[in-house]
Order: C-alpha cells, then sequence, then structure tokens
C-alpha cells in the first residue's frame, strides 16, 4: 500500500517499509528556510545523506530559491532507494539516487569535489556520519544535522552520551540547552580534525529532536579558534548556582562557592553563540507568514548575544518556596534592573539573561508580589 502526501511544494508517496514522519514537517519547513537564507542562487551540490522518501532533498530543490545544484539523494535501504528514485519523478526533480551507506558514497567518485550542502538526518544520533560528512565539505559548506537521540544528549544514559559523544551531559537541569552544545560540540572536534571550523547559524531543540546547521570555514586557523569556544559547566542542584570555562584545559571547582553541595559537571561542550542573528533574520523574515516558523525565529533571535544556559523559573520557584512567578514579570523586572534577558526556545517557563543567580531570584520575588 503506498500513501502519498503533499508537504510544501513536493508530493511524495510513502510506500509500506519506508520511513515518512509527519511530526519533523516543522523541522523541514525551517530547513528550506535556513538552506534559503545560506546558499539562496548559489546551486550547491547537495546530498542527503539518509533519504529515506527524498522528501527533503526534493522539498530543498523546489522550495530552495535556487540554493541547489547537482542532488544526489543516498540511502542504503533497497525499499527507500526505490521510493526515492518514484518521488524525484513524480516531482519532476533532477537528482542522482543512490542506492548506498553514507560512508561507501563518501569514499566513492561521486563524491570527488565535495558538497557545499550536507543533509544528516538519520534514525537515532549522527555521529557515525559526521566524520564521511566532514571529509567531503568544503569551505562554506553548509552542514545540516539532526539527532533524534535527545535521550542520551539530554542525560537519561549517561554512559551512552560519553561513548557517542565523548562529553558528560546533565539531567535534569538545563538538560535541552546541554544537549544542542554537546552535539555542536562534537561537530566542532569532528570538523576540526578536518582543518574546518564552525560557525552555527541555528541551533533548535524541538519535540523530540535536536536540530543544527553550521557552516564550515576552512583553515587552522578557524579549527582552532572552534576549539577554543569548547568547555566546561558546573551546576549546582541545590541552589542553582552555575558556571562555565572555555578551554581544553578548563577545570572547574567541585564544590559549589555558594552553599558547599558537590556541583554537576557536563562538558566539553560548544559554549560559543548558539545561532547567527543576521540569518536569524533573514529565516524570520523568509518565513514571516508561517505562525510556528515566526514564533519560533522570534525566540531564537531573543537568545542571540545572550550568556549561555537558562534559568528554569518553576524549579528556582519551587526553591526558594515562593509562587511560581510569571516569566514575562521576570523579564521585565530584570530589564528595569539593567539586565539583559529574554525568553527561550528551550523551556517555556524559562530565561535567558546575563543577571546572576541572586538577581534573578530577587527579581522573581519582586514578580510574586505584583
Amino acid at each position: 500500500m503506498t500513501d502519498t502526501i503533499t508537504e510544501g511544494k513536493a508530493r511524495i508517496a510513502v510506500p509500506d517499509g519506508v520511513f515518512y514522519n509527519p511530526e519533523m514537517k516543522f523541522c523541514r519547513d525551517l530547513s528550506v528556510l535556513v538552506v534559503r537564507a545560506a546558499l539562496a542562487g548559489k546551486k550547491a551540490r547537495t546530498v542527503d545523506a539518509t533519504a529515506g522518501t527524498g522528501i527533503r532533498g526534493i522539498r530543498y530543490a523546489k522550495e530552495g530559491a535556487g540554493a541547489v545544484g547537482e542532488l544526489f539523494l543516498v540511502d542504503m535501504n533497497a525499499s527507500a532507494a526505490k521510493s526515492v528514485r518514484a518521488n524525484v519523478k513524480l516531482n519532476k526533480v533532477k537528482a542522482k539516487v543512490v542506492k548506498s551507506s553514507f560512508a561507501k558514497f563518501a569514499n566513492s567518485p561521486l563524491a570527488y569535489g565535495g558538497f557545499g550542502l550536507i543533509e544528516l538526518d538519520p534514525f537515532g544520533s549522527p555521529v557515525p556520519l559526521l566524520y564521511d560528512a566532514c571529509r567531503v565539505s568544503r569551505n562554506g559548506t553548509l552542514l545540516s544535522v539532526t539527532a533524534t537521540d535527545t535521550a542520551v544528549l539530554c542525560g537519561a544514559h549517561p554512559k551512552a552520551c560519553i561513548k557517542n559523544y565523548q562529553a558528560k551531559p546533565l539531567n535534569p537541569f538545563l538538560c535541552h540547552e546541554v544537549g544542542a552544545r554537546i552535539l555542536l560540540g562534537k561537530i566542532a572536534r569532528t570538523a576540526s580534525e578536518f582543518n574546518l571550523g564552525i560557525k552555527p547559524l541555528l541551533a533548535l531543540s524541538h519535540q523530540h529532536y535536536f536540530k543544527v546547521f553550521v557552516l564550515l570555514e576552512e583553515g587552522a586557523e578557524e579549527a582552532v579558534a572552534s576549539v577554543k569556544e569548547l568547555g566546561l559547566l558546573a551546576h549546582c542542584d541545590k541552589c542553582l548556582e552555575r558556571m562555565w570555562r572555555k578551554g581544553v584545559a578548563a577545570s572547574l571547582p567541585e564544590k559549589c562557592p555558594r552553599c558547599g553541595e558537590t556541583m554537576e559537571h557536563a562538558g566539553p561542550l560548544w559554549l560559543g553563540e548558539l545561532h547567527d542573528k543576521k540569518a536569524l533574520a533573514r529565516i524570520a523574515k523568509l518565513g514571516k507568514k508561517d505562525g510556528k516558523v515566526a514564533k519560533m525565529a522570534g525566540l531564537l533571535l531573543g537568545e542571540c548575544g545572550m550568556p549561555p544556559f537558562y534559568f528554569e523559573l518553576h524549579r528556582l520557584c519551587e526553591r526558594l518556596r515562593i509562587n511560581a512567578a510569571r516569566p514575562d514579570r521576570v523579564v521585565a523586572e530584570l530589564k528595569k534592573r539593567g539586565f539583559k534577558v529574554s525568553r527561550t526556545h528551550f523551556q517555556p517557563n524559562a530565561i535567558k539573561t546575563d543577571a546572576g543567580i541572586r538577581e534573578v531570584e530577587a527579581a522573581a520575588r519582586k514578580a510574586v508580589k505584583l
């Protein structure tokens, strides 16, 4: 049995046994806009390493405003490759469909010359694909990476995170942002082996997945600069104090300087910017007619320039033994006190700010009294 669905400008036939996830439509909608914002008109040589039905590559080709040039859709599953061929024909898109693992494809003559746009959207962790993706990248490549192993990155399975990402996660505090930063840190370390630095355009935590887009910048200096953005986080579960430090040899105290409790540590992880403000402004403009995209773009824009990590207000208020403080009131109070502050997409009841924990506590207490 075959179902036919319409998504964006694409019509896709989905036969039994070929994976298509309708819950990822928002991610694909946003991804199209990122591709347009970063690569419109560049005719980038493009590969989707795990094509499935071909939906992403086909949408990039049809909706990317000339971003996609030569297109390769790769999948090692025979049924998926057959489905991609049918969908390429159905959508009148020019593409080379390759039944292969991405590792074999990346070592084949078809990959010579590299790619300007690489899509990694596997089931689970993207780590097994990263090495070959970096190897077939070049200066200016847009690398699009999905990770659905959120339980691993968010700390429910810390041993798996150490094994796959060589990083210690946190759970439950700050786990969504920590997970995104661990993923970016892994990409930065892998890219550096190929003399590539990374420039994140957007890092998203949504539903059951992480999605990040990075521009790869060629050069030893660029690679070193990216590695220098890695570091460690220390967090106190008792009083919610936190501190972080950049550097491959960074060290942080074992005991909380505020309350004396043993601190939880996470990392190495990316401590640089999560988003590029100019790219997000273009994405917001392109997606202004899509309510969900516009709302998300607004939240991400607010995060630009903010220090790493957020304050979860419900946990903070629980610790203070006060009623829950409305985030908008805490935001207004911190702004009155001269701090930078924004809402965040990572948690609906959280804020990002350059204020310290004591200032946030004071603002929360005042917000509850209003």
